[in-house]
């Protein structure tokens, strides 16, 4: 591994080795360059500050210096470099080689992983003493903290080293403030950790409450001003005069008497009373004062949560599948606990009364060293979650988690504020703490966020669902599937052609977030696909999708069964899968380089990242669109009209159902949601056709009926149209009435056994009754032999042609007499 940074010392020499970096720091250069971020200084921080021996060095790659010179190498607390070294995901050695006769030497970080990925190895055979280890750096991003203890000459010393790790994906600093306060929003004091590799500086929060890793994160901040009070207090403790009364006996009185008490004693001796006892009011130094009663509630207090926090860690910790605290941490805080102790021990606190409040306010408390220090440390401990601002540093989820669960609440957002749904079932309320005193979501549909909007429709999202082998409604029959998150949305109770009962419709769309985007091309990727300039998702995360859509089966019973022993029907419930990524795009200008997959198969990725003001792109504004397009927006409030304008509300299912990806069948066989699709249609007028065309349908032996394209509206595209068409089972063809009523009637009922597209000129005369030289695409049928309807429908309008045209069904069409009650399907894809 070439040599990335070198520091030397009178004590010892610290390197940082690793793999090339330069493609990281190409991908975040690219970063901060397309999100307008500028490059922020990087830089180590070094407590206490080092005497270093010589100019630090550092190279890129093994060849170029890149750190500025110090100017006094003698006194260094920072050390800045030219360009960013540590990035998540790489890995690292790091080694402390020792230049003088040191006997121990560890690291101390609260992982316990952390801490057992350093060996220490004593020097022998002319070898110096060394500590090295391994860090990867995973997908913990903020400060990652080195604190190395040695022991020299008998001498414990301690050496902070600290450096940033950066995400290349995102900018930091501009998009992990935005997302944190997104999900402080719903989820406060969630992506607060005990244990991570790194830390940051905790960011101001508006929720109260007794939450232990805050406290325990500001007290470690605030500890030695915590102490150096209290020693203060104990050298001086405040004390003030205070009244007391005694009843002595008149022979035990001292001094000058008052004047009201002198003849009272007279009058007594007068009357022979020589034993009785006079109250005398006397004033003498005292330390039991509002202010000690304090001091002493507010050590005991502390220690007492110290005390129980160590209890609780060294109880969770003990299982060796969950150690994830170190000794080195568990032990400090056991030690922070003593010089508490030592201050309750003192002799003049036991002479303090309990803390019963302050009745008003305290100049000593405010002013007089000591106590003043005590009381600020108090009061920032007391109301931590207002207060602390950057004074404290605080682990935080990985970068991972973090992305995840701000994806999760990207899609809350968009269903609220843009799809018109209103919340009607928090799940954020859920939030539970561990053994660690982490907080967790309650994951799966029992932490879901359900809503509801004006139309009927409903929608319910869930975080990290699980579909296990017993699923009731949707099982995986052999893998246990988790993905991310999970978008359900139902549709009212619409009639079906098929059972003729009305039934409700769900649609489930999965997506998973994946903080990755591809770096690496494989042999069978386009050639024209070029990764270093856009920003892609890892092949494997594309896989998981198919994986997810294929897993899932939804068992719903039959409708027409009683029997329990009837077996349970099986459907495909996910209609998309698509994978949530940080990828950079001006979404308003560019497209979606999954566009065509989504269309097509219904799998494909959105990039989602924070909001960016500057250049007004939303970072969403793609998969809005998706979503738009599939479930609609909330209707208008002043016209009553919505999505309902161009389709109503089985129209909308209807949408959902004819879509290229919906229409994928098993090889060999159709994929239809209604099996008795029926056109209805009136015949061409007779000018210019051969008389035995017409003939042939008032006779029942025409074999062949054609239309053009256009007749059929393009829903969306012309794939939509199409997908129609070749649902049609049934031509329902209006001839003359009998009657001189000016109108047509449905007599007949003619199955359909093919639909092809051709241009006009390629249907010869036979088939059409007539030649047309013409490029016009039509649809031409295939017919078998006619039903007899029962009922005729009559009135079919006889002029317009294109009113005689509706997409219905045949159990529709044999419910009536009239062509005017014929409930119509598909009715947004008709002129």
């Amino acid at each position: 591994m070439p040599e990335l940074l070198r520091l030397k010392t009178d004590e010892f020499v610290f390197t940082v080795k690793a793999a090339s970096i330069e493609n990281r720091s190409r991908t975040l250069s690219k970063t901060l360059r397309t999100r307008h971020g500028g490059d922020s200084d990087v830089f180590l921080k070094v407590e206490p500050a080092m005497q270093l021996s010589e100019p630090p060095r550092g190279f890129v790659d093994g060849s170029c210096s890149f750190l500025h010179a110090v100017e006094d190498i003698n006194q260094s607390d920072q050390v800045n470099l030219d360009f960013p070294v540590f990035f998540e995901n790489t890995l690292y050695q790091v080694e402390w080689i020792f230049l003088q006769r040191v006997q121990e030497a560890r690291l101390n970080h609260r992982s316990k992983t952390f801490c057992d990925s350093f060996i220490f190895t004593p020097g022998e055979d002319g070898l110096n003493a060394r500590l090295t280890g391994t860090i990867n750096t995973g997908n913990d991003v903020g400060w990652l903290r080195l604190s190395l203890t040695f022991e020299l000459d008998g001498k414990t010393q301690t050496q902070h080293i600290a450096f940033e790790v950066l995400p290349t994906k995102m900018a930091l600093h501009q998009d992990l403030p935005v997302m944190y306060q997104a999900i402080d929003k719903v989820y406060p004091l969630w992506r607060f950790s005990l244990v991570e590799k790194t830390e940051q500086d905790a960011a101001t929060s508006q929720q109260r409450g007794h939450f232990p890793l805050m406290w325990l994160a500001n007290f470690a901040a605030l500890r030695e001003r915590f102490e150096q009070g209290l020693k203060v207090i104990c050298a001086a403790p405040h004390s003030r005069l205070q009244p007391t009364v005694a009843n002595i006996k008149a022979a035990k009185l001292k001094g000058r008497l008052p004047h009201k008490l002198a003849e009272q004693v007279k009058q007594d001796f007068a009357n022979g009373q020589h034993d009785k006892r006079y109250a005398v009011e006397k004033k003498q130094l005292s330390v039991d004062t509002p202010e000690n009663r304090f001091i002493k509630m507010a050590v005991s207090r502390s220690k007492r949560q110290l005390a129980e926090f160590e209890q609780k860690l060294r109880q969770s910790n003990q299982a060796p599948e969950r150690q994830r605290l170190s000794d080195e941490f568990l032990n400090e805080l056991h030690s922070w606990q003593q010089p508490l102790q030592n201050v309750l021990s003192q002799s003049f606190l036991k002479e303090v009364s309990a803390y019963t409040g302050l009745s008003r306010e305290s100049l000593v408390l405010q002013q007089k060293t000591g106590y003043s220090a005590v009381y600020r440390v108090w009061q920032e401990l007391k109301f931590y979650l207002d207060v602390f601002g950057n004074q404290a540093s605080i682990s935080m989820k990985s970068v991972a988690e973090i992305y995840e669960v701000w994806c999760f609440l990207c899609l809350k957002q968009i269903l609220e504020h843009d799809l018109g749904f209103e919340l009607v079932e928090n799940g954020a309320a859920k939030l539970a703490q561990n053994d660690f005193f982490e907080y967790q979501l309650k994951d799966g549909f029992a932490g879901a966020f359900r809503f509801k909007r004006s139309d009927g429709v409903t929608a319910r999202l869930a975080h990290e669902p699980k579909f296990t082998k017993k699923g009731q409604s949707i099982r995986s029959y052999l893998v246990n599937q988790e993905p991310d998150i999970v978008l359900e949305v139902t549709l009212p109770k619409w009639e079906s052609s098929d059972s003729g009962s009305s039934e409700e419709k769900q649609f489930i769309w999965l997506f998973d977030a994946k903080y990755r985007i591809k770096t690496d091309k494989n042999r069978f990727d386009d050639s024209n696909e070029d990764i270093e300039s856009t920003d892609y998702v890892p092949d494997d995360a594309i896989n998981q999708m198919h994986r997810y859509r294929d897993a899932l089966i939804r068992l719903s019973e039959s409708p027409s069964s009683s029997a329990a022993a009837q077996p349970a029907k099986k459907s495909r419930p996910v209609f998309g899968a698509f994978a949530l990524y940080p990828g950079f795009f001006d979404q308003a200008q560019e497209r979606n380089p999954y566009t065509a997959a989504i269309e097509e198969v219904g799998i494909g990725a959105f990039p989602l990242l924070p909001s960016q003001a500057e250049n007004g792109n939303s970072g969403h504004q793609w998969l809005l669109a998706f979503l738009q397009a599939q479930i609609g927006t909330a209707p208008n409030p002043q016209t009553g009209q919505g999505n309902e304008a161009q389709y109503p509300m089985a129209g909308m299912a209807e949408k959902l159902y004819v879509q290229e990806a919906a229409r994928i069948p098993y090889y060999g066989m159709r994929q239809v949601l209604y099996s008795d699709l029926t056109l209805t249609a009136a015949l061409g007028p007779q000018k210019g056709r051969d008389e035995s065309y017409l003939e042939n349908f008032e006779n029942g032996v025409a074999r062949w009926y054609h239309i053009k394209v256009a007749a059929i509206k393009q829903l969306e595209d012309k794939i939509a149209s199409h997908h129609i068409a070749e649902e049609i089972s049934y031509l329902a063809l209006a001839t003359p009435s009998n009657k001189n009523t000016g109108t047509k009637s449905i007599e007949k009922v003619w199955p359909v056994k093919t639909v092809t597209i051709l241009p006009r000129r390629s249907i010869p005369a036979e088939k059409a009754g007539k030649a047309v030289d013409s490029s016009e695409l039509y649809y031409l049928f295939q017919l078998g032999r006619p039903l007899i309807l029962h009922v005729p429908v009559t009135h079919v309008p006889l002029r317009n042609f294109s009113h005689s045209m509706k997409l219905t069904t045949l159990t529709r069409l044999e419910s009536v007499a009239k062509f005017a009650e014929v409930e119509e399907v598909y009715e947004a894809a008709m002129v």
